[in-house]
């Protein structure tokens, strides 16, 4: 996989997207909400593995070189829970009962030395919202079947995403041991 050339900082990270009709789901969901804050587009609804920040184009090709050694199964997750953060003020979409695998794709992506804050998996459905209690919904299955690299402020825009490079979740089940 290339994610092409570019003499650039990008903002890089990780991530898995909801397929069409799960991520239509999601985005009904987050516009429905009363939480008077700005609704997510369906096209940027995503789950953050690992933010890598600002990366020239040898750290881009170190996370390239990385992402290459991953060979795991694809990873059902049922998202069943809305929640918030209010720093910053986020309404987001979460697992009741995360896999493992996840938390060990996003582990292993992320690498040594990167921020170590507990990985919350979620995708955010509001921003700039007001504070929710957080409570159950009726759950949105999808089977994560490959995971990306993706550029946050893509082509100068804020808050443009652009999809860089692709990899399938099509190995072995098993922990990410297995890394070539």
């Amino acid at each position: 996989m290339t994610a092409g050339d570019t003499s650039r900082s990008q903002r890089l990270f990780f991530a898995l997207w909801p397929p069409p009709d799960a991520a239509r789901r999601i985005a009904e969901l987050g516009a429905a909400l009363d939480a008077q804050g700005a609704p997510v587009a369906r096209d940027k609804l995503h789950l953050t593995l690992a933010f890598h920040g600002n990366c020239d184009a040898a750290g881009r090709e170190a996370l390239i070189a990385r992402a290459e050694r991953v060979s795991a199964a694809p990873i059902d997750l049922v998202f069943d829970r809305l929640d918030g953060f209010s720093k910053p003020r986020l309404i987001w979409l979460g697992l009741s009962d995360p896999p493992q695998a996840l938390f060990d794709l996003a582990a292993f992506l992320r690498g040594p030395g990167l921020d170590r804050r507990r990985f919350v998996p979620h995708i955010t459905l509001q921003r700039k919202a007001a504070p929710i209690a957080a409570r159950s919904v009726a759950p949105i299955a999808w089977r994560a079947r490959e995971f990306v690299l993706a550029e946050s402020g893509a082509h100068g825009v804020a808050g443009a995403y652009r999809i860089l490079a692709r990899w399938p979740l099509a190995g072995e089940a098993g922990p990410l041991a297995n890394v070539k």
